[in-house]
């Protein structure tokens, strides 16, 4: 039930009845719009707009997860903008979460705050129906965007050559998976409705959704969200953590490349779970237990409208912290950030990487052991043709091996044998 009721009016109450009871059967709209609502007092506590107070706590966390992820988002678009070198089917699939993560903060957030600010919906038709759909569009492409980079990661540590995404490829499955977010937000237009309801002392609008439809199709966008890219995530590193186990295997141990890319693999796909678990299974669950208790829970006040907040806290900071999985922990990515100008004074490259400080020294490997990498070093390698260096050795020789420094020979010069004795470093 809705708080602030008068138990005094009785007719207020049964009003409010046929709206709780019209949730479950969808026609309260054209019950209520036969009755004339002008004629008695608004049934519930009119507060308009929420405390300072309230506003300013919520809306310090949201400005502070918008203003770090909207910055991290758009360091990895300048950086892969900027380096022609990072322009790959696998970036171009990182570019692409990172756009959506950034339109992602850009406006979802702020439609979520007036919403909850205000008593009455104030953003009025287009509101109700660009809304939904938006932000449906919005969390589908991140979750598209998600699951390409994982096929590719997949494809690159354990499947063949032809199964990997080809450069010319990736454009053509980003513009698919945008198609595909549009179309299955829809609904969120068709089905949601701007109503506007006189009372004898307030005018009440607010955004209704077609329950019958609506509430089905919650459990399949929660599907889309959630369940599908959890599975999709279990299942593509997984799969890379058993090639990179089964690679060890058949090379039975030996070096510590395979041990060094199985750890920072278990590294990675644990960040990856346990942010998508973390940031996505909370919001979940909330809206499960809304459309189970929907006629016991007070939406207004109380425990629901802080959980409400923290559920969606929580899916937006994951768009957050999405550049600081995918894209800084990529090494390439790094080098290529201290390179860029305007970015490069972050030095991005050096600290950045939170897995970096995990990272465990390895003992040097004792001489005698077989499984010991053996590292070449080829000597006298051959460096620059530099004209001041090609000057000096004419003019002193240097035999790098027997440290013997001497001065052109005279038959150099002559054409006759002349012996010079060299000269030695005194021992």
């Amino acid at each position: 039930m809705f708080c602030g009721i008068d138990s005094n009016v009785s007719l207020s109450q049964k009003m409010l009845d046929y709206d709780e009871l019209a949730v479950k059967t969808n026609w309260s709209i054209d019950y209520l719009l036969d009755l004339d609502t002008s004629q008695f007092p608004f049934p519930n506590t009119l507060w308009h707009v929420k405390s300072p107070k309230e506003i300013a706590l919520k809306t310090t966390p949201m400005l502070i997860i918008g203003i770090f992820g909207i910055f991290l988002n758009s360091v990895i678009l300048i950086t892969l903008a900027k380096n022609r070198w990072l322009w790959t089917a696998s970036n171009y699939l990182i570019g692409n979460l990172a756009v959506t993560d950034l339109l992602t903060l850009l406006f979802c957030p702020w439609f979520m705050l007036v919403r909850d600010f205000y008593q009455n919906y104030v953003l009025k038709n287009f509101g109700c129906r660009f809304e939904g759909f938006m932000q449906a569009t919005m969390l589908l492409a991140a979750v598209g965007a998600v699951m390409l980079v994982c096929y590719d990661r997949m494809a690159a540590a354990a499947l063949t050559a032809d199964a990997r995404v080809t450069k010319s490829a990736a454009p053509k499955l980003i513009i698919i998976s945008w198609i595909a977010a549009i179309l299955l937000s829809l609904p969120w237009i068709i089905k949601r409705e701007y109503v506007e309801r006189q009372w004898l002392d307030h005018l009440e609008t607010y955004c209704v959704e077609d329950v019958k439809f609506l509430g089905i199709y919650w459990h399949f966008t929660l599907s889309m969200l959630v369940w599908i890219p959890l599975g999709v995530m279990v299942l593509t590193y997984g799969t890379i953590m058993w090639k990179l186990e089964w690679s060890a295997r058949k090379l039975r141990g030996s070096g510590q490349t395979a041990a060094r890319a199985r750890r920072r693999a278990m590294r990675i796909t644990a960040c990856v779970l346990l942010a998508a678990v973390f940031c996505r299974v909370p919001y979940t669950l909330l809206i499960y237990w809304r459309n189970n208790n929907s006629m016991t829970i007070n939406s207004v006040d109380g425990i629901f409208s802080i959980i409400w907040f923290a559920g969606n806290f929580l899916i937006y900071f994951n768009s957050a912290i999405n550049p600081l999985i995918y894209g800084f922990t990529n090494l390439r990515f790094r080098r290529a950030m201290d390179r860029t100008p305007g970015i490069a004074c972050c030095r991005f490259g050096s600290w950045c990487c939170v897995c970096a400080m995990f990272k465990r020294k390895q003992p040097p490997p004792s001489v005698g052991d077989k499984n010991s990498e053996k590292i070449f070093v080829i000597e006298n390698s051959p460096k620059p043709n530099r004209k001041l260096t090609k000057a000096i050795k004419n003019v002193l020789r240097i035999n790098k091996d027997t440290l013997e420094l001497s001065i052109p020979k005279a038959d150099d010069i002559t054409g006759k044998p002349t012996k010079v004795t060299p000269l030695r470093p005194d021992n």
